[in-house]
């Protein structure tokens, strides 16, 4: 079936929500192999966001080896045409997301929009489809489904053709979910916007599915919007700006509340290691081979079922000292294993903002979970905790009856420092009254 070149073009034009694409027209009209080429001299040449920038504009604009190699270096994968040149990881991260958006689009290309394919573009299909399960095999069940909605809302921003072909892959299960209903959404969109084989294959899915499925589908594309372009969803400059300054301060404060994990005490450390079933040893509080050797296990645990990572680089994580963010995801995994100190632990660090951000209500949760073990020390903090209340993010203010309920908990239970709190709060609470 012969398609109108204006629709073509509008295909071009929308075809990737959310890309800001510049000069498309021009971009459109030049030869596929200058841009493409002129992306892989500025890869070369360390221009990453250069080169990141010329392959999404041709690829918009309809290049498959721009859309595969997009799916490479957002997986991670070096660049066997570029000699020399590896994935800087440190300025372009691993997103599986937008590698598993990219290798579907190029594996599913429609060349018969276009000019017949030169060999290297028919490689670079076959290559993207092969990489779709070892990338989905590396994402969560979230971020498929992520990456599957920016696909269907890419071919549903294109033209009616890119309708039908959406319906394809759902019926089918070809890079998206297999799903009768939304393939018979799209039939039908496509069908009234004149797509011939739309019309066909609608035919041939309907009879195959019951009344509910028919009617849902066909109420769904009687609700259906086309997605909107991007300057109406985009964020703009100012709103960038903003959350980049957000952003850096949260990591300045981060860095400070880290800095203050290392006055932590061996003995916690070892405490939440052995409620872990990590076999720190004896609790001495000196960091010996025993400890050393328990951190390692802990450390390997945490990269252990990452698929990004290499069994090099997982050994390279295992130091036998721990780094800041470590022991705060210790204690917090020890924490939710209802180890009780951890938890105590876990209630101040939250209260005091050591390693995580200040928040008062999470301090509270910690150290009652931690006090319903009777730990006294986790009571005598609640009583410091409500004697005096706290500050950052859901503040708990002051109150008196519950402080002198925790104080008279943690010196029932033993902890003498309580006696004194009780007694100078029991003062200052009949002093306010006088």
């Amino acid at each position: 079936m012969k398609r109108d070149p204006k629709m073509l073009i509008g295909r071009a034009r929308r075809f990737v929500g959310g890309l800001v694409v510049a000069s498309i027209l021009a971009i459109a009209a030049a030869p596929a192999h200058a841009t493409y080429e002129a992306g892989l001299e500025a890869y070369k040449n360390g221009q990453y966001s250069q080169a990141l920038d010329i392959w999404r504009r041709f690829a918009v604009a309809g290049d498959v080896r721009s859309k595969k190699i997009l799916g490479d270096v957002y997986s991670g994968k070096s660049l066997e045409v570029s000699s020399g040149a590896a994935t800087p990881l440190e300025e372009i991260p691993v997103d599986n997301v937008q590698a598993l958006l990219w290798y579907t689009l190029a594996a599913y290309h429609d060349f018969s929009a276009y000019q017949l394919p030169t060999a290297e573009e028919v490689n670079a299909q076959i290559l993207a489809e092969a990489r779709l399960t070892d990338i989905r095999f590396r994402m969560s069940s979230i971020d498929v489904d992520k990456a599957e909605d920016l696909i269907s809302r890419t071919f549903e921003a294109g033209s009616a053709y890119d309708i039908y072909r959406l319906g394809e892959m759902y019926q089918k299960g070809a890079g998206l979910q297999k799903d009768n209903v939304k393939a018979l959404k799209m039939y039908a969109l496509a069908k009234e916007r004149g797509v011939g084989e739309a019309s066909a294959a609608y035919e041939f899915l309907e009879p195959l599915m019951n009344a509910k499925e028919v009617k849902v589908a066909l109420e769904n594309a009687d609700e259906w919007q086309p997605p909107l372009p991007p300057e109406h969803t985009g964020k703009t400059r100012q709103q960038e700006e903003l959350e980049r300054l957000k952003k850096e301060l949260e990591e300045i404060r981060m860095a400070d509340a880290l800095e203050a994990v290392s006055d932590i005490d061996v003995e916690l450390i070892q405490r939440s290691l052995n409620a872990l079933g990590f076999r720190a040893g004896g609790v001495d509080n000196r960091l010996g081979p025993s400890t050393r050797a328990a951190i390692r296990r802990f450390q390997y645990s945490t990269v252990a079922r990452d698929f990004d990572m290499s069994e090099d680089d997982k050994q390279a994580v295992v130091t036998g000292v721990l780094t800041p963010r470590q022991t705060v995801e210790l204690f917090g995994d020890a924490a939710r294993a209802e180890h009780p100190m951890s938890q105590y632990v876990y209630g101040i660090m939250h209260v005091r903002g050591i390693g995580v951000e200040q928040d008062g209500q999470q301090a509270v949760n910690w150290l009652t979970a931690a006090a319903d073990h009777d730990l006294a020390i986790a009571h005598y903090a609640l009583g410091v905790v409500y004697r005096d209340g706290t500050t950052g993010l859901n503040e708990i203010a002051p109150d008196e009856r519950k402080s002198a309920y925790h104080l008279a908990r943690a010196s029932a239970l033993g902890y003498k420092p309580a006696n004194d709190a009780l007694r100078r709060l029991s003062f200052e609470y009949t002093r306010d009254i006088q």
